[in-house]
């Protein structure tokens, strides 16, 4: 469902406590990790609780919470929410649905069409052609493109109401909905008073307050070790994912103007203030490449990127 690389970052920390914590309570406090499989990929979750039934009853929510974005946006369940919007063409959407493509309409006008949720046919056509090693006709992208582009679909804030303005088009919302899901069990796990937490889905996550007598989660990537706290992060990118076809590597993600994978073959990591945010930001950098990527990032509040070639 998505495509980012799996499980790429390591998270290290051992112990929190809130900041406005008492010495008596910290002695209370105490760490608890889960781990379940959802979105087709690895959920971590981490937090700091004074007692374990508080831990778990905030663990099962979050869990249940992806579980439910799942069966509204997969796109691969034909009784899903969003393959019903897919073949009606014209429908009234959850407040779920609705909030993660009106942050989809606002991100591809952001990155001029490198983040686009329409994009399903021309992600198809090169998951065909990734198979067989072979570029697809000019004819077929031709196809594909006619299904392609931010200006083909529409939203009503009023009525809550999304419309396909051409027969045939697919939303998917693959590079947007698992950072959605990572904010959503963030925020039920804060419904419970729990300050300190991480949720990671394959690498992609958010964090809240960090541990005690540290500067924040002790976060491992490319060599590298970070302290975050109150942020989140997500990769992209094609160095670990591609095929070479005629001489030429092109990675998993496609870009929309062109019907190819990508030819830059880095890998991008966005931090911003939720992971829906760096979840999208992290697709359009893959897609607009190093320059116009770390463009777009330095216009935008409390975002930044880096790019490992």
């Amino acid at each position: 469902m998505s495509n980012h690389l799996p499980a790429f970052f390591a998270v290290l920390s051992l112990l929190f406590y809130p900041a406005v914590l008492s010495a008596s309570e910290l002695l209370t406090t105490e760490r608890y990790e889960h781990e379940e499989v959802h979105l087709g990929t690895l959920v971590r979750i981490i937090l700091y609780a004074h007692s374990q039934e508080v831990a778990e009853k905030a663990v099962k929510e979050a869990f249940a919470s992806f579980v439910t974005v799942n069966e509204m946006m997969n796109t691969y369940d034909s009784d899903s929410e969003l393959s019903k919007l897919n073949r009606s063409q014209c429908a009234y959407v959850s407040k779920e649905i609705f909030t993660v493509l009106k942050a989809a309409k606002h991100y591809s006008t952001l990155s001029d069409g490198a983040f686009d949720v329409t994009a399903a046919p021309m992600v198809r056509l090169w998951r065909r052609s990734s198979r067989l090693r072979e570029l697809p006709s000019e004819q077929l992208i031709a196809q594909a493109k006619e299904l392609v582009g931010n200006h083909l679909w529409e939203l009503e804030e009023q009525t809550q109401t999304i419309r396909l303005l051409k027969p045939g088009m697919r939303l998917d919302l693959g590079g947007i909905a698992k950072g959605y899901a990572i904010d959503r069990a963030f925020e039920i796990i804060q419904t419970h008073g729990i300050t300190s937490l991480l949720v990671d889905a394959g690498g992609d996550f958010r964090v809240g307050l960090p541990p005690p007598n540290t500067e924040g989660w002790r976060i491992a990537k490319d060599n590298k070790i970070y302290f975050m706290k109150e942020t989140a992060m997500a990769t992209s990118g094609g160095r670990f994912q591609f095929v070479e076809i005629d001489g030429t590597r092109y990675a998993h993600i496609v870009d929309p103007k062109t019907g190819l994978g990508i030819t830059g073959l880095h890998t991008v990591y966005v931090t911003a203030p939720t992971a829906m945010e760096a979840d999208a930001l992290a697709t359009a950098v893959s897609v607009l490449g190093k320059e116009k990527g770390k463009k777009l990032i330095s216009t935008l509040p409390k975002v930044s990127v880096e790019i490992v070639e």
